[in-house]
């Protein structure tokens, strides 16, 4: 069900490569404060962050086969490359047609945008016009967000820029929301030769990403539907949600962000919400899962345990420590003590090949005297089910155990 909640995007990765091949670009100017200011010009203190994401960051074998063509009078799709199987006509552009999103998906995400703005074509393939058009725009916010490689919340989200002017948020699908490139903003580096194919392709670093990010998310530029129950409110848990995706992205200690992110970001507000984040999480329904167990059941749960075929348990995420052959198990939340195993099944598990895999996990872990809960999006809409499952789970575990 996480894919019709969310509309989560794909593309192909290679690991290893990134940091080495980027380039930066840098401008001049003084700073930016926090959201509530502190009347004082601040430096960018991201840097050394980045440099460390960017090292291990993955980079996209390619951007330009999600790059649109613009037509142009008179012109036919076979004269921007388009003519192949694989692109359809949306408006004046060729799309891929894995950039065109479902009408289930626009509506959906329509009703929850601040200003009612529905997105057919993908947050990727939209940036990717935009900036072969305007080479002196940066990728920001939820547009840097997506091309870095994050699969969730773009998608039904403005596209950002960075640009010279006042800023203005989007009124029509098929315009930007220009975020004004001014003070300290002005001097961080943004980076280009993302995809060497797409020379013009400039993007805000990723920790400058993720403080837009937040930023958007308080300011109500940019919401998704999320569900009640883990005792945030709705614009506090979609900021943990984005920390977790980023996070989980990138490989980083959410810890990181308080530092990094210095005073361009409420720092009370990035400590609640760095608090609550876990690089664990793989989908942002987990991490509604591991907030809803936390907000009735206290600190029960870890991310991502690894449950080995001798009956051993690591915790590689957190700890750093390597995990041999023989693994039985990696558990979206574990709790070692009392062997019981919560596991979101999202509408992916439905697939046969998944079934059978699930299955097998299932038995192995029985055999290793575990309990496992598998629990689907029905479960976490449903605050008494879900409570009721997870202590009926609890109660048994200490049963067995003779408590």
């Amino acid at each position: 069900m996480k894919e019709a909640i969310i509309g989560r995007s794909r593309r192909p990765l290679v690991p290893g490569r990134g940091y080495d091949r980027l380039r930066t670009t840098w401008g001049t100017g003084g700073a930016l404060g926090c959201d509530q200011g502190s009347g004082e010009d601040v430096a960018y203190q991201g840097a050394e962050l980045d440099a460390e994401l960017l090292r291990t960051w993955r980079r996209p074998e390619s951007l330009w086969g999600m790059a649109p063509r613009r037509l142009r009078n008179g012109s036919s799709p076979d004269d921007h490359g388009a003519g192949e199987s694989g692109f359809t006509r949306v408006g004046n552009l060729w799309v891929p047609e894995n950039a065109v999103r479902s009408p289930q998906l626009v509506r959906f995400g329509q009703c929850a945008h601040p200003r009612g703005i529905g997105y057919q074509i993908d947050s990727l393939a939209r940036i990717l016009d935009v900036l072969q058009t305007r080479p002196g725009w940066i990728a920001d916010s939820w547009s840097a967000a997506r091309v870095w490689g994050l699969d969730y919340f773009c998608d039904d989200a403005d596209t950002c820029v960075l640009s010279g002017g006042r800023k203005r948020l989007a009124a029509t699908h098929d315009e930007v929301t220009r975020h004004r490139r001014e003070k300290s903003l002005a001097s961080v580096a943004s980076y280009s030769m993302v995809d060497p194919q797409i020379p013009e392709l400039k993007v805000t670093p990723p920790t400058l990403t993720i403080i837009q990010c937040l930023r958007s998310l308080r300011s109500g530029e940019h919401a998704w539907q999320v569900l009640p129950g883990t005792g945030l409110d709705e614009r506090k848990l979609r900021a943990v949600q984005l920390v977790d995706a980023m996070a989980h992205l990138f490989g980083f200690d959410p810890t990181r962000l308080l530092g990094a992110c210095g005073d361009f970001y409420c720092r009370d507000d990035l400590r609640r919400i760095v608090s609550l984040s876990d690089r664990g999480a793989e989908s942002p329904m987990e991490t509604v899962m591991r907030l809803m167990a936390k907000d009735m059941f206290g600190d029960f749960f870890t991310s991502q345990l690894v449950i080995s075929q001798d009956g051993s348990v690591s915790d590689p995420v957190h700890t750093g420590e390597r995990v041999g052959r023989g693994i039985v198990a990696r558990v979206d939340l574990g709790c070692e003590e009392l062997k019981l195993v919560l596991q979101y099944d999202g509408s992916g598990h439905l697939e046969r090949s998944r079934r059978d895999s699930d299955s097998k996990v299932s038995t192995e872990l029985a055999n290793l005297g575990w309990h496992e809960l598998r629990l689907t999006y029905g479960h976490l809409k449903d605050r008494d089910l879900f409570y009721s499952t997870v202590a009926g789970g609890i109660a048994l575990c200490r049963s067995r155990q003779g408590r």
